[in-house]
């Protein structure tokens, strides 16, 4: 009977310190937290950042009170992927959120929550206005509301602490979508000849007027940052919070967003630092942080770490983020970090599965489709008016050869010196002199994707078969085949006469999946490889679709078969709208980029599967234009495939 009232008075307790804990935080106790986040827009185009950008005085003026972070990176060069990387706290290819949009949503990792959920645990109000755009399962208690009407001034007790996080889409690429009645008519506030092109574009008037109109985008963001600094203010509650302004990823000028290259991934990031919590941040005097550029990279994996950190929320276990700001956390320790880690796979209805880490001033992206041209069509992507005219002007021959390089095929690796050569057009790869930095970030990105293990070595379609009722226990107990598909991938970093004899025992593989590697790494090689045609033929036939389909990939490449025969009759037959999707891919691919040898017509489809992706790919070759309204997942494809 003791026992029992022991109890029951140590729960009573405990139930009372919580309320206590929840009820009665205040600017003594935890700072509140604010996110300002503006969509689609890198470090290149605010001047605080890159010289030539748009001014900002109200980033500026929350910069002089705080930190500056110089090397802030989106894991990811697109909305869902990033976001989720940023509630999350973990990788997308580790968890299987890495695709753009999902077919299906993932599993949070058992054990783990969303972070917002943590500080909510820990009596925070925690608010979202509003986007979400996440790939994986929000689960219960993240957010107190998200809504267009969500703010920390809807809590019923004033000194609470709050997380807020709000998302601005005036930058948005949609705000981009003009037509060419608004490039003749409507000026821009800023002048489109004080504007410094990228060293990839067409110097012409539509690229000068768009970038133009993005810097006027930006004026409108610093216009909102501004707002919400001065309702903290008349709240009196700004000495009080931490204050986040950063953008989700890179900017929406083509070869920006869904791109891998430093204008996909590389983002603003300042941070004001309140008076009643300097002590957070981890330096000596005012003098060394108040003001600071800091150098140090950090990365999507991080912020909501951070977050915890600030508000003294102990962190989970099995994220892959770690704070940057915070009692633990000293700036000297941050400046000495120097590595991040990105990815893309799929954006919509277009596949290219790429990886890249950056250490100090060199990013080494790895293109595991590099016959895949960056500019292989993707109708969201391409209605705006600089894509459609860079497009026609290459068809035309028109560019020269670094504007051309966006509709040509790549190297399998590009090494580039973001210091020396920040548009990133002089690939270092092949260089001599470089030998020993290549060597030293291959080694690094390979073995971050075998640690993690990167699902993406396995098609999205077997993914969303086998894996996504939990892709964390699925990535692990396929480690070791997934090592084995990374092993025959890597072939194609080679010499062909090297490698020919392990791709020719890979196509005969039992494996599927070392099958499916096998006849990527021939595509790869091109002519080259053209040798083991025969090997490849009766893949075509293969019990796989996708192996199917890299067969005739293959095949359509080196000159063997019509490609389209097989991968039309491949869309027509298959149940698997993913399978129809990675499918037609390749047909956009050989139709657009083979000078007219592969002509396809939209009256060859009767596909058994349609949705989101497969409609907008039989569109395009349809020549219909984008639909004005589009969904916002991919539930018809996951009935479907049902």
């Amino acid at each position: 009977m003791a026992n029992q009232f022991l109890n029951l008075r140590q729960s009573l307790f405990f139930f009372i310190a919580t309320l206590s804990l929840a009820g009665n935080l205040n600017a003594a106790d935890r700072p509140n937290i604010v996110w300002i986040v503006s969509e689609d827009n890198s470090i290149h185009y605010l001047d605080h950042f890159f010289p030539g950008g748009a001014m900002a005085p109200n980033i500026e003026a929350l910069a002089k009170q705080g930190l500056t972070f110089d090397n802030a990176f989106s894991n990811a060069p697109v909305c869902s992927v990033a976001r989720t990387t940023l509630a999350t706290m973990c990788y997308g290819p580790r968890i299987g959120t890495q695709f753009h949009r999902r077919y299906q949503l993932a599993p949070m990792p058992d054990g783990l929550k969303m972070f917002p959920a943590y500080l909510r645990d820990a009596g925070y109000y925690t608010t979202n206005n509003s986007k979400k755009d996440y790939n994986a399962v929000e689960g219960q208690g993240v957010w107190d509301e998200s809504s267009k009407r969500a703010s920390w001034r809807n809590r019923t007790s004033k000194s609470q602490p709050f997380f807020h996080m709000e998302s601005h889409a005036q930058s948005h690429e949609g705000s981009l979508h003009f037509n060419a009645a608004t490039l003749n008519n409507e000026k821009t506030q800023t002048d489109p000849g004080s504007i410094k092109l990228a060293d990839y574009f067409p110097e012409t008037e539509t690229f000068r007027y768009t970038h133009a109109r993005y810097h006027d985008r930006m004026k409108i963001i610093d216009d909102m940052v501004g707002k919400t600094i001065q309702q903290l203010e008349d709240d009196g509650l700004l000495d009080d919070t931490f204050v986040f302004y950063f953008g989700d990823h890179g900017g929406v000028l083509p070869r920006g967003k869904g791109y891998i290259y430093e204008s996909g991934l590389h983002v603003p990031l300042v941070v004001r630092v309140p008076k009643n919590y300097r002590h957070l941040v981890n330096a000596d005097t005012d003098k060394e942080w108040n003001g600071t550029r800091v150098k140090g990279f950090v990365e999507f994996v991080d912020f909501g770490a951070t977050t915890l950190s600030l508000a003294g929320v102990d962190l989970p276990k099995g994220i892959d983020g770690k704070p940057f700001l915070g009692k633990s956390v000293s700036l000297k320790e941050v400046n000495a970090r120097d590595e991040t880690f990105g990815y893309a796979d799929r954006f919509d209805e277009k596949y290219d599965f790429v990886r890249s880490v950056r250490v100090g001033n060199f990013q080494y992206i790895r293109n595991f489709q590099p016959y895949l041209p960056d500019g292989l069509q993707n109708i969201y992507r391409y209605k705006m008016l600089a894509y459609k005219e860079w497009e026609q002007l290459f068809h035309a021959g028109k560019l020269n050869a670094v504007q051309s390089q966006f509709f040509q095929s790549k190297a399998c690796e590009m090494l580039f010196d973001c210091k020396s050569d920040p548009h990133q057009v002089i690939n270092l790869a092949s260089d001599p002199k470089f030998r020993n930095v290549l060597t030293d970030l291959r080694t690094r990105l390979q073995k971050r994707m075998t640690a993690m293990p990167d699902l993406s070595l396995f098609p999205e379609s077997h993914l969303a078969k086998n894996a996504m009722e939990n892709p964390v226990v699925f990535g692990q107990a396929n480690r070791d085949r997934i090592r084995s598909m990374s092993e025959i991938a890597d072939l194609a970093l080679l010499p062909f006469a090297h490698v020919k004899g392990k791709i020719s025992m890979a196509l005969q593989s039992n494996d599927e999946m070392k099958r499916y590697w096998a006849a990527m790494v021939c595509t790869s090689f091109g002519d080259l490889a053209k040798g083991l045609a025969a090997d490849v033929t009766p893949l075509l036939k293969d019990e796989s679709e996708v192996v199917r389909i890299r067969a005739a990939e293959f095949l359509g490449r080196v000159g063997s078969i019509n490609p389209q025969i097989a991968l039309t009759e491949l869309v027509n037959q298959t149940s698997d709208p993913i399978v129809a999707t990675e499918a037609l891919n390749s047909i956009v691919w050989f139709k657009d980029f083979f000078g007219g040898k592969y002509p396809v017509k939209r009256s060859e489809f009767t596909p058994k599967v349609m949705g989101a992706d497969v409609d907008d790919r039989l569109n395009y070759i349809n020549g219909i234009p984008y639909p004005r309204k589009r969904p916002k997942n991919r539930a018809k494809q996951k009935k479907n495939r049902k």
